[in-house]
């Protein structure tokens, strides 16, 4: 995990956030100057971002988070799962996903009683990329 730089934010991320990307894109934005490695856990909220995965984080007493991202549509094919080293006492799994143009949003079966992380990725229809 890295904390992006306060005053830069990648790909839709604000600055100033822990964020979870693939190993390479961690390395990269390090060397550049632009993040540092971090420990802490993914900082908890709604996103914005423009990546077709990611970590997001659940707050304490939350039980849903919204991620904006202009690929998404009521159509859309997302998974995600719980990706807590511990579990939580009372989030125990991801049970909706719901879609809308343009952001979706994850919900978890109760109120977390910590901050919890989720793992998420948008299926794009064959033949599709990325932005």
């Amino acid at each position: 995990m890295i904390l992006l730089s306060a005053s830069k934010g990648y790909a839709g991320y604000a600055g100033g956030t822990i964020v979870q990307l693939d190993t390479s894109t961690e390395a990269a934005l390090v060397a550049q100057g632009l993040a540092t490695v971090s420990a802490g856990p993914v900082t908890p909220g709604a996103v914005t971002t423009t990546m077709n995965k990611g970590r997001v984080g659940i707050a304490a007493g939350a039980s849903s988070v919204v991620i904006t991202n202009a690929q998404v549509t009521t159509e859309s094919k997302i998974s995600a799962v719980l990706s807590n080293a511990a579990a939580d006492g009372t989030a125990l799994y991801v049970a909706r996903i719901a879609p809308a143009n343009g952001s979706f949003t994850i919900y978890v079966n109760a109120n977390a009683t910590a901050a919890i992380a989720i793992d998420w990725s948008i299926q794009l229809p064959q033949g599709e990329f990325p932005l």
